[in-house]
């Protein structure tokens, strides 16, 4: 079973107003259903995401690493951010030549930057 992690990482209860505007989005919930469909067997995670919630991203990367079966991640594309997170769930995890993998430093909502900025501003 191939389980694709494509478009924004959303919050389940989320999903609606990205379904009704036609927006490729990826939910745990998501997630969660194909898992117990595959019922312990090999199952592919294919990922080409910028990310999105990191708390949507880490209940994915929870359910994937409690999975029974293999996971084998790979990644087609780009695995930015919170997609990056659910990309180290694999047990291997693979990417494309042309692939990337990126993780950044956490940021605060509202503001620009990571706590480096946020402490210069600070300081001036």
């Amino acid at each position: 079973m191939t389980i694709e992690i494509k478009g924004v990482i959303i919050a389940s209860e989320d999903a609606w107003i990205y379904e009704w505007f036609g927006i490729e989005h990826t939910t745990p919930k998501t997630v969660r259903d194909k898992l117990k469909e595959a019922k312990g067997k090999d199952v592919e995670v294919e990922i080409n995401s910028g990310g999105g919630d990191v708390y949507a991203g880490s209940e994915i990367y929870t359910a994937l690493m409690g999975y029974k079966g293999k996971i084998t991640v790979k990644i087609v594309g780009l695995a930015g951010s919170a997609a990056g997170v659910v990309a180290m769930a694999g047990r291997p995890t693979l990417i494309s030549p042309t692939g990337q993998f990126m993780l950044h430093n956490v940021g605060v909502s509202g503001l620009r930057g990571d706590h480096r900025v946020l402490e210069h501003e600070a300081d001036i």
